[in-house]
């Protein structure tokens, strides 16, 4: 797979392994950065990060635990639980998958995430 088809992928499993809850999107300086919905417990980090020595960018991906600490009960913290769960196995995934890229496929993705977000002249695209 070329850089460019493992950062589709990548976008496409965030939406599919979430439910829509997290998706990539253009953050504000342009490179791509996870929306999480405010429901979200845990939280899913997604950056491209240019590598000195290859010229390259590459990815890192992290998970994070986004709730406030405090007594809860059981319920609760079984549904943080397998959250942690799913998206730990998202992590692996995409850490496996070893994603990335040259410049102009960096910059081709980003400006497809920035198209999806941002509406057009219409009131058109964005999600």
């Amino acid at each position: 797979m070329e850089a460019l088809e493992k950062l589709r992928w990548a976008e496409a499993l965030i939406w599919e392994k979430t439910g829509g809850k997290q998706k990539l999107c253009a953050g504000w300086d342009g490179m791509p950065a996870v929306q999480v919905a405010d429901g979200c417990m845990v939280g899913l980090y997604f950056a491209l990060l240019k590598n000195q020595k290859t010229g390259l960018y590459d990815c890192r991906v992290k998970g994070y635990i986004r709730t406030c600490g405090g007594y809860n009960p059981s319920a609760w913290l079984k549904e943080l639980t397998e959250e942690c769960a799913r998206i730990a196995a998202l992590v692996a995934q995409l850490e496996a998958a070893d994603i990335h890229g040259d410049e102009e496929a960096v910059a081709a993705f980003c400006e497809e995430l920035k198209r999806k977000t941002e509406p057009d002249g219409n009131g058109e695209g964005g999600e």
